[in-house]
């Protein structure tokens, strides 16, 4: 099979053929999303997170995870200068104690997060529960954070978390998102979403050039052709052509595809997220974590999610990451684990991954790199 540079030059081509002959309208050709040089800032203001874990106990929806994710996250988070006198928890599991994930509950503990920050501040939010999606009104999917309560009192959606956590960060602040749940890439409608290296791209965007090209109806496109009508062909290649190139030269030199474009340039702060899949894809609930990842301690319970147990298990290694190393080898875990989920990196801005993993940093502009 030919490799992805040939089918790109040969659609190419006759797209251009195809514009040449007025069959098309003019193609514009997307924009590179370039990454400036940047270096991480430590910030030196207040260290504050919010942890969510929802096993929906006695419901039909019953999880039985999501608790011990939390629990498993806070020695990390404390390690990593996260501590409990700075923290709230909303759990909902047997035991009953303490306040429950409800939406009015969680609405109010996201305000709490987010309310006063200053520059110098780093956040973090933790969700662990179920995620949903919703008909949006122009077509397509609203993603959403399924409370316990949904049911009556309905999702927390993806426009409504970037209205009111994501928007309201001021410059120089720093929100860290780990969304264990299905549907969760677009779970806040960050504008960025990173895809891969330029290796893992050109694999993934051969692959789906050849699904693009196997759902065009050619036969029927070479019959109507050699009837006399060449209109119908030329339109199937051109917009092959024009998927296929976008999707080669979005992301090929930094990794990023834009995925909210609406959402560009509306931030002030910085958020990143690390969520347990893509938008189309759902999250694991393991019944034992301990024989799959190897997690033990203090936490009472085996079960745990997919993400948060791969997360935990990269985080607590003595060796040191970047943020394109911690993906790649949840990536490769969850894989070998036999996990169909993808984790995603998503973010506000456009980030170098190749630094260090933190999450008490911003990127400012590298002044010595030109």
């Amino acid at each position: 099979m030919a490799n992805l540079e040939d089918v790109c030059s040969v659609v190419k081509a006759i797209e251009h053929q195809a514009e040449e002959a007025g069959l098309l309208g003019a193609v514009s050709g997307p924009s590179e999303k370039a990454v400036k040089a940047a270096k991480q800032e430590t910030l030196a203001g207040r260290r504050r997170s919010l942890l969510v874990g929802c096993n929906y106990f006695s419901t039909s929806n019953e999880l039985h995870g999501c608790a011990n994710d939390v629990r498993r996250m806070i020695p990390v988070l404390e390690k990593l200068g996260f501590m409990s006198e700075n923290q709230r928890m909303l759990l909902d599991e047997e035991s009953g104690e303490g306040p429950k994930p409800t939406k009015a509950n969680m609405l109010e503990a996201l305000d709490w997060l987010v309310s006063d920050a200053q520059p110098g501040d780093a956040l973090l939010f933790h969700y662990s529960g179920h995620g949903g999606r919703e008909p949006a009104e122009g077509g397509g999917y609203h993603e959403t954070l399924v409370p316990l309560d949904f049911d009556t009192a309905g999702m927390l959606r993806d426009t409504e978390l970037f209205e009111k956590v994501v928007k309201r960060l001021p410059a120089g602040c720093r929100l860290t998102c780990i969304l264990d749940s299905c549907h969760s890439a677009g779970a806040l409608n960050l504008p960025y979403i990173f895809v891969g290296t330029e290796e893992q791209l050109q694999k993934a965007v051969a692959g789906e050039a050849v699904r693009m090209a196997m759902e065009v109806k050619w036969k029927s496109d070479f019959e109507k052709w050699a009837a006399g009508s060449s209109r119908e062909l030329f339109s199937d290649v051109g917009s092959l052509g024009k998927n296929v190139w976008h999707m080669y030269h979005d992301g090929s030199s930094t990794g990023f595809m834009t995925d909210e474009a609406q959402n560009e340039g509306l931030t002030m702060g910085e958020v990143v997220a690390i969520s347990g899949c893509r938008s189309d894809q759902t999250s694991a609930d393991v019944a034992d974590v301990e024989a799959s990842f190897g997690l033990s301690g203090a936490v009472s319970g085996s079960a745990g999610g997919a993400l948060t147990s791969a997360l935990v298990e990269a985080l607590e290694s003595s060796k040191e990451m970047t943020y394109a190393d911690l993906l790649e080898q949840m990536r490769q875990e969850l894989a070998q684990k036999g996990f169909a989920q993808v984790p995603q990196f998503v973010s506000s801005l456009l980030v170098e991954l190749k630094q260090p993993f933190r999450l008490d940093s911003i990127w400012v502009e590298d002044a010595t790199e030109q």
